[in-house]
């Protein structure tokens, strides 16, 4: 399985911006015809979720 990266809400940078960080616990899921992943960040154990293609999403599995 590839390391995947997200947006983390909860770890920003001085300008209040969100960081990219390493998902941990990854869950592909389809759903009317989108494809995204959930999982945990790896630095706070923060909720984290984004959208991914379906050629994207077929690699995770």
């Amino acid at each position: 399985m590839t390391e995947l990266k997200a947006l983390c809400m909860k770890d920003r940078d001085a300008n209040n911006k969100p960081t990219m960080q390493v998902m941990t616990n990854v869950k592909v899921e389809e759903k009317n015809g989108r494809y995204s992943a959930k999982g945990q960040c790896a630095k706070c154990g923060g909720n984290m979720f984004k959208f991914m293609s379906k050629a994207d999403a077929e690699a995770m599995k």
